[in-house]
């Protein structure tokens, strides 16, 4: 008998191939997907509508059929078989084309191998020698091209493979898949955890990328390595136990880092850990946290007019759109359907649900390879980011996206245009120039991280003009609550900003207060913001949108309201300290008090949390600001 959890998941991959379904054409091999462009151009997004969707359809056609979906999956895997010889066919008017020199193409026909390894039986092993010929040529164009120095060399890797295990190897393909993995295998910071080579950084790649393809080659061609295929199992093993704290009891995951659109793509290295039996974490567990996040995002708003996935978050909103996305991209969240490869006896599928990390109360998680503290506050989780940063080459990405202070599940956070010059301000320390460009961190190195704080060293600007202000930041917690005392050197005049938690708001409706040491926003009787002023010459302001007068910016809402603290413009030695805080219980957003402060040592008061005591050799002697 099939567990009904198995049917749940295969249910959830038809239903969003339904849509796609009506949109396959005869005789074409592209989906007319509506949505944005790439900077890539026409041909790649077209193959991207094709090479993802099969993604999906190959997690789903190899699950165990029900009589009913028989005519469907007939018609998905004709198509598909039909749309690869088309495309893949240099005569034809619907070709690709061949890959190239940095080409999206390339990662598309990595992915595409691997969706035919995953459904050979539907998807390749039907075609006519002269097809896989054909198809085999094309793939071969892949051969020799430039790769970027990121997990773009597992491309390689999965095509030259699937290129040998069918007859179509050359000699020079071997030493080049060895070569690749060697290169992969440079990026292990430890504990599982991969700087994205060029990229710089540590972000939900590791599971969107990393151990997808490792894991995945480890399953389809380990046995001819069996060494590099254990190190890569066992390079998941931990991995999976710090990412399960990132994953809060509504399912959600915070958003960090780029390509958020693919949404429960971080799934798959869940499903492949269990699959390639590396995981050491109780699988009722495991399947709790997959099913609640693809639940979470199934039932919020995230198609588009056709039914199909669009860009956003949690709902359907397109400047969170990298330049290197289009329409089709968010359907890399077919990885997140790995848990299907997983075939249904597994006791994967039957073994009682036990509860999150985040269920069982408030604690916080260390992942130093990663420079990453993640924490749970109530059933909610939040990264506190000590280390990870973004390169001078990916700023076009937005640095906003890896380098605030902390990222909720419940809050997330805004956008900031053009981004290489501007910056979002919630979450955020800033320095803002004379000429008005808004600088924020996108390089740091964390110098010391427990369960109680973080300190990091980082500056505010940028090689052109020689802007530069230095600075040291210290980062305590208790419960919705952080601490950030900031020290900073300003090189040349600017006004410094500190912003709060931005509250998402799905109508213009909100109440806020008016303080000059502690803002409040509320969208009652749901959830607030709050910021309070300890110490420094800074004035509150808000950065709001209350009307449709200017652009959202917000990823998880219409409307938002964020509390910040603005400095007078200025040069030199600074130091702001603010407490920052969002939640639900109002009780708890209640300003604190200095009871005592000498260098080196701070004691708090709150009404509803009691006494925090903190003791640091960065701490100077706080004075506390007079209350209106």
């Amino acid at each position: 008998m099939i567990p009904e959890s198995y049917r749940h998941w295969q249910n959830a991959a038809r239903q969003l191939l339904e849509p796609l379904a009506s949109l396959m054409q005869p005789g074409h091999a592209d989906l007319d997907i509506k949505g944005p462009a790439s900077d890539h151009d026409a041909q790649a997004d077209r193959l991207e509508s094709f090479a993802r969707p099969l993604l999906l359809a190959a997690h789903w056609l190899q699950t165990v059929p029900s009589p009913e979906d028989q005519a469907f999956r007939e018609k998905i895997a004709a198509w598909f078989r039909a749309g690869l010889v088309i495309g893949a066919d240099p005569q034809s008017e619907h070709y690709w084309g061949p890959d190239a020199n940095y080409h999206q193409h390339h990662v598309e026909i990595g992915l595409l191998t691997i969706a035919l390894q995953i459904a050979p039986d539907q998807l390749w092993n039907p075609l006519s020698q002269d097809e896989k010929d054909l198809v085999a040529r094309w793939l071969g164009t892949a051969r020799g091209n430039g790769i970027v120095n990121n997990n773009h060399y597992f491309m390689g890797v999965h095509i030259l493979e699937f290129l040998m295990q069918h007859g179509y190897g050359r000699p020079t393909d071997r030493p080049i898949v060895d070569e690749f993995l060697t290169r992969l295998e440079w990026m292990h910071r430890g504990g599982g955890w991969f700087e994205d080579g060029i990229n710089q950084a540590y972000d939900h790649y590791n599971a969107y990328a990393f151990h997808f393809y490792g894991l995945m080659w480890a399953r389809l061609y380990g046995d001819r390595d069996p060494e590099r295929a254990t190190r890569w199992r066992e390079w998941a093993r931990p991995f999976v136990v710090d990412y399960q704290h990132f994953f809060a009891a509504s399912g959600e995951h915070p958003a960090f880092g780029r390509s958020i659109s693919y949404r429960f793509n971080c799934l798959n290295v869940f499903g492949m850990t269990v699959a390639e039996d590396c995981c050491d974490l109780d699988y009722g567990l495991v399947r709790r946290l997959c099913t609640g996040n693809l639940d979470f995002f199934l039932s919020k708003p995230i198609r588009q007019e056709q039914g199909c996935l669009s860009l956003g978050w949690t709902d359907e909103f397109p400047p969170i759109m990298e330049l290197y996305s289009c329409a089709a991209s968010p359907y890399w969240a077919a990885k997140g359907f790995a848990p299907l490869l997983i075939p249904p006896e597994h006791p994967f599928w039957s073994t009682p649900e036990q509860p999150l990390p985040s269920e069982t109360g408030d604690h916080a998680h260390v992942i130093k390879p990663a420079g990453l503290v993640v924490r749970s506050v109530q059933g909610a989780v939040e990264i506190v980011n000590a280390g990870s940063q973004i390169s001078n080459s990916q700023l076009r990405y937005g640095a906003w996206k890896w380098s605030k202070t902390a990222y909720r599940t419940g809050v997330s956070f805004t956008l900031a245009f053009p981004n290489q010059t501007n910056w979002s301000l919630d979450s955020a320390l800033t320095a803002e120039l004379d000429d008005g460009r808004v600088f924020g961190r996108h390089s740091t190195v964390a110098v010391e991280m427990d369960t109680e704080h973080v300190y990091y060293s980082y500056s505010l600007g940028f090689k052109t003009g020689q802007v530069n202000t230095g600075v040291e930041t210290g980062v305590w917690w208790n419960a919705g609550w952080i601490l950030q005392v900031h020290d900073y050197d300003a090189r040349q005049p600017v006004v410094m900003r500190c912003g709060g938690y931005s509250l998402p708001l799905p109508n213009p409706e909100a109440s806020l207060s008016d303080s000059p040491n502690y803002l409040t926003a509320w969208n009652k009787p749901h959830t607030g913001t709050a910021l309070q002023l300890l110490a420094g010459d800074a004035v509150p302001q808000w950065d709001n949108r209350l009307d449709d007068a200017s652009p959202r910016s917000h990823i998880a809402a219409p409307y938002h309201a964020t509390p910040v603290f603005k400095t007078p413009r200025h040069k030199g030695r600074g130091m702001l300290a603010l407490l920052a805080w969002t939640g639900s219980n109002e009780a708890e957003s209640s300003p604190w008090t200095i009871h005592s402060s000498i260098a080196g040592k701070l004691v708090l008061i709150h009404p509803e949390l009691g006494e925090w005591r903190i003791e640091h050799w960065s701490l100077p002697a706080f004075f506390e600001p007079q209350r209106s």
